[in-house]
């Protein structure tokens, strides 16, 4: 397995890189790479996994930043854009271009890769997920064709799928097993179990979708399709003092009327219950993996009467966040 990237923005023009064949490994192989000259700044971390391939990185760049990309070997892959943006344009005409976004993804499956990366952003984060059909078959078993299609049945016919069109926006219960996967802290055999079940359970999430044959939104124009996303942007940041409404309108130029209908378009919950959704996976993700208090939890996501969080929790999850320090 190899691939080969190409671009004036190298020092060496070319880089060539080998993969172990059908990324086979009984054990986790981690792997940190620093790459750095005038117009790039990288970092990646590579996880390799028998059949998976976890790649996370953090790049600063100097846009436009075009970079002609070639694979030996068939492309399954989810991809996260967690900040900065990417597209692909193949050379073949005939195969699909893949847009993302920042704080979008999208599940894919190219049997050839040759074509040209282009990032028009200085700063990116990223979180790719690559698979050999090996790995979706030990997880889901004779049953992967069925669970998976229309994406199996792409492999099984060796022809290109996008899962959506248009990538979608990443939800925050996958945001939160994001994190999980970038903050993983075990080591050795539990971090490979760990980040298995991870992969996972972002995989039931969306092949969920596809046996549901949720369809993706319909698109906004544009302009107002980056303003929600940009209103989402803002929400995620401080989610303890989240702005209002009001305010929120008049930080991305969007009247309320539109902004509140948008927005539960695009991530199909009014702004409110999705500010507390974010709320309750952050106190989730404190409680759990960072031994914080319950009342401890409840000050750190905005709110001021523990009894409060307990009772809102209680509402959505049909238990006591108590129960998650049992």
């Amino acid at each position: 397995m190899k691939s080969i990237y190409q671009s004036n923005h190298f020092t060496e023009k070319k880089i060539i890189k080998k993969y172990n064949n059908q990324l086979r490994s009984e054990d986790l192989v981690e792997e940190n790479t620093n790459y750095t000259n005038a117009a790039l700044q990288t970092s990646l971390k590579e996880i390799i996994l028998d059949g998976m391939r976890i790649s996370i990185r953090n790049v600063q760049l100097s846009p436009p930043f075009i970079i002609d990309v070639e694979h030996d070997f068939p492309f399954m892959k989810l991809h996260f854009e967690l900040e900065g943006g990417s597209n692909y344009t193949p050379k073949n005409k005939n195969f699909p271009s893949v847009n993302i976004p920042s704080r979008h993804y999208n599940l894919f499956f190219l049997p050839k890769v040759k074509g040209t990366l282009n990032y028009d952003h200085p700063t990116r984060r990223a979180l790719e997920i690559n698979f050999k059909k090996k790995f979706l078959k030990k997880v889901f078993g004779n049953s992967l064709l069925k669970i998976s299609n229309p994406y199996g049945v792409a492999i099984e016919k060796n022809i290109p799928y996008l899962m959506y069109k248009e990538s979608k926006p990443i939800t925050p219960n996958l945001w939160i097993i994001i994190q999980d996967i970038i903050n993983c802290n075990f080591e050795g055999a539990i971090k490979k179990v760990y980040l298995e079940s991870k992969v996972t359970e972002i995989l039931t999430i969306l092949f969920n979708e596809l046996q549901q044959n949720h369809e993706p939104p319909k698109q906004l124009d544009n302009t107002d399709y980056l303003k929600i996303v940009e209103a989402e942007a803002i929400l995620r940041k401080d989610i303890k003092n989240p702005p209002t409404i009001s305010e929120l309108a008049l930080l991305t130029g969007l009247n309320q009327y539109k902004l509140k209908q948008n927005f539960k378009k695009i991530y199909h919950a009014p702004i409110f219950t999705y500010i507390t959704n974010l709320r309750m996976e952050k106190a989730i993700h404190l409680i759990v993996d960072k031994g914080y208090t319950v009342s401890e939890a409840a000050y750190k996501i905005g709110y001021k009467n523990p009894q409060h969080f307990t009772a809102a929790f209680k509402r959505k999850y049909n238990y006591l966040p108590s129960s998650l320090k049992s």
